[in-house]
């Protein structure tokens, strides 16, 4: 086909100018984006202040509260009313205490402002404190809780973050004591290879979870146990916390469960770097703002 000059001249000009124009566009979308992207890093900044600021808020009445109602069942000790009513504030704030650890956890999970802050750990003196934390949510389902002794438990020293370890731990323990039947036994085991791994085992003989149940469980808001008249107490956040804890920890969770047969979890845990101080070292739960559990 054959044009003049001219009109190759205006078709270069036409083309041209839809060029600048979609330049033009280009630069208001990349503005857009850039002022966006201002507002989310702010709103995220935001959101973090609002974390950390809230938990010192709720968390500082709660601990009163807990300390208050220990006091008060030592100053009514001879009063049985007094007593059973200090021990029923007690166990109920312990236990808004543990649902809220878990909401906090999992909005910082959510905003990845959650980093590895590696100590050694005692393991025998970790999970006996965090064994008779649970003890009395366990009385109250009428579940005993049973942790294995090992023959070299002193000498049981893992390298890992121990905050993030104990809430795993704790909501797997949770769980095992809400799963178990009456009169039930939940099991804890654990050891550490010679590669400083930790392993740690929870066994409970309760209801079980069916094969196609299993993937899911981890995922976050998931019950099996639906409906307005579901018997398990929960919100569906603390197998999918601690399924996310663990891969932090570049560990794994594995399951072995049969419907009517009960549950075993096992937690494998290798050892992490010390970079700040290679002195940190922590025998139990005295690291951790949240010190007391209750049941899931």
């Amino acid at each position: 086909m054959n044009i003049t000059d001219d009109e190759l001249i205006e078709e270069l000009s036409n083309r041209f100018a839809m060029s600048r124009k979609a330049f033009s566009d280009l630069s208001v979308v990349n503005r857009k984006l850039l002022e966006m992207n201002e507002r989310l890093e702010r709103s995220e900044s935001l959101k973090s202040n609002f974390l950390s600021n809230i938990r010192n808020e709720i968390n500082n009445p709660l601990n009163a509260i807990m300390g208050l109602a220990g006091e008060l069942s030592i100053i009514g000790s001879g009063n049985e009313e007094i007593t059973s009513l200090s021990s029923l504030i007690g166990a109920e704030a312990a236990n808004l205490n543990f649902q809220l650890r878990n909401i906090f956890i999992a909005a910082e999970l959510e905003a990845g402002e959650v980093s590895p802050c590696c100590v050694k750990v005692h393991i025998a003196s970790a999970l006996r404190e965090l064994t008779d934390s649970f003890m009395q949510s366990a009385a109250k389902r009428n579940v005993s809780l049973n942790l294995a002794h090992s023959a070299d438990e002193d000498s049981c020293i893992a390298v890992l973050d121990f905050e993030k370890f104990h809430i795993a731990i704790s909501n797997l323990l949770a769980n095992a004591i809400e799963y178990s039947r009456d009169g039930g036994i939940v099991e804890i085991s654990f050891s550490v290879g010679g590669d400083g791994t930790l392993h740690i085992s929870i066994q409970d003989h309760g209801l079980g979870i069916a094969q196609e149940d299993q993937k899911r469980i981890f995922d976050r808001f998931v019950q099996l146990d639906t409906g307005t008249t579901r018997s398990h107490l929960g919100h569906g956040l603390g197998l999918s916390i601690t399924k996310a804890l663990v891969d932090l920890m570049q560990g794994s969770i594995t399951l072995v469960s049969n419907p009517g047969e009960g549950t075993l979890f096992t937690v494998s845990i290798p050892p992490c770097s010390i970079l700040d101080d290679e002195d940190s070292f922590s025998e139990a739960g005295n690291l951790f703002l949240f010190d007391d559990m209750s049941e899931a």
